[in-house]
């Protein structure tokens, strides 16, 4: 009997977490850059201890053979102008400089670790901050991100 109370209570407190979620699916969240990359954000997903980006990265270029969007700086995800109103992104395991090879698109999550304060209606997707555009190795992202319910 006890393992059964235990067992719900885990499911009940494992739903509650799941509830705390909420998904913003991203329109217009897209980005490209001369050196030939498209950056486009899907869906952000926020959560009490991280919000994901669901992303597609896309590269065709006549300039170089791969970029790097976490070369350098650290991407982050920002609410505000203050240094402590940004998460930074974890980095991608097998990819950490989350470079894109020309002719290829890379999809996937990537985790910022950390909570978005509720009022936050808008957030900005930062990738080599400081660098321009049409760097050639790690050009400069920057992406608005309207989250407003």
């Amino acid at each position: 009997m006890f393992k059964a109370i235990v067992l719900c209570g885990m499911l009940v407190v494992a739903g509650s977490a799941l509830a705390e979620e909420r998904i913003v699916t991203i329109d217009g969240g897209q980005i490209s850059v001369p050196v030939g990359l498209t950056v486009q954000v899907k869906s952000v997903t926020l959560g009490d201890d991280a919000t994901r980006i669901r992303l597609l990265a896309s590269f065709d270029s006549h300039v170089t053979n791969f970029v790097e969007l976490n070369g350098g700086e650290n991407a982050y995800l920002r609410w505000g102008d203050a240094p402590e109103q940004r998460l930074h992104m974890r980095q991608v395991g097998d990819n950490k400089w989350m470079r894109v090879v020309n002719g290829e698109t890379m999809e996937g999550d990537l985790v910022f670790p950390g909570k978005i304060p509720g009022d936050a209606g808008r957030l900005t997707l930062v990738f080599n901050e400081g660098k321009p555009a049409d760097d050639a190795d790690a050009p400069g992202v920057t992406i608005p991100l309207e989250i407003r319910p």
